[in-house]
């Protein structure tokens, strides 16, 4: 059990002019996780789909209050805004508060959410294998002169509205710090995606295609469903990889700790 450190603070009573109180105290650190394992895709569509065929739908926290957040943007529009040498007005200072306080607004919701759906995840599996996603590029500004320009603006606006940078992180943190493992599969080696989770064909699609159907071996499922498939399958060949390393004495079933040593035995045969 880790040993975390808790600050609580005591809000001042303005009646009684009390001042503001800190206190800190250590807690022991109870995060449990069960025995299963489950493989994540996550996406736009759906923010979450497991290979138990278990999807989670996006809340679109940002879509509600768009709306409110442009109304609000262009009233502040229409005022005095700071520029070099001009001093915003008061009415302007005022606008962009309330465009701020609907984007804060949005921004807790979303990570009230976070940490309602990690939970779900990490109490009942010691094993969480996703892809390796390069979100930065994902949500990169269309080229100059592109002709989708609006679509990949919206596209980037869904991918950021799920947030799954900070999901992420979220569901890294609590299970490595109840003891599981967290493996995060090559996108552009294993090909998710694309890959089919019964025979392992690979064949590319558009992102219209939302259901995987293998030419090869006939399987079907829906397309986020199989790319968790995938991401799963691959951390378990990891794992018995490891356990294949690992010495008879062991008693670290399932732990991946020798796996370095078999790449760097791999490499020196090859020479």
């Amino acid at each position: 059990m880790a040993t975390k450190r808790i600050t609580f603070r005591l809000y001042p009573n303005k009646e009684q002019n009390d001042k503001l109180h800190y206190w800190r105290r250590d807690c022991l650190s109870t995060r449990e996780t069960g025995n299963g394992a489950v493989g994540i895709d996550f996406g736009t569509h759906h923010a979450l789909a497991l290979d138990d065929g278990t999807v989670i739908d996006n809340p679109k926290f940002l879509k509600q209050n768009q709306q409110k957040i442009s109304q609000a943007a262009k009233k502040a529009r229409r005022k005095r805004n700071p520029q070099k040498g001009v001093k915003a007005s008061r009415r302007w200072k005022k606008a962009a508060k309330e465009v701020g306080k609907i984007q804060s607004l949005v921004a807790r919701q979303r990570q009230n959410w976070h940490h309602q759906v990690d939970p779900l995840i990490v109490s009942c599996n010691s094993l969480v294998a996703t892809e390796k996603l390069n979100l930065k590029g994902m949500t990169k500004k269309a080229k100059k002169g592109s002709k989708r320009k609006k679509q990949k603006t919206g596209l980037n606006r869904s991918i950021l509205d799920v947030g799954i940078g900070n999901l992420k992180s979220l569901i890294k943190s609590k299970v490595t710090e109840a003891g599981g493992f967290y493996v995060e599969v090559p996108t552009q080696k294993v090909k998710p995606s694309q890959t089919c989770p019964n025979c392992g064909h690979q064949k590319k699609k558009t992102l219209a295609e939302r259901v995987h159907n293998c030419e090869k071996c006939s399987y079907s499922c829906d397309r986020d469903v199989a790319s968790a498939k995938v991401c799963l399958n691959y951390a378990r060949g990891m794992e018995r990889a490891s356990l294949d390393a690992e010495s008879p004495s062991s008693t670290l079933c399932g732990s991946m700790k020798q796996l370095g040593t078999m790449k760097r035995q791999k490499r020196l045969s090859q020479r």
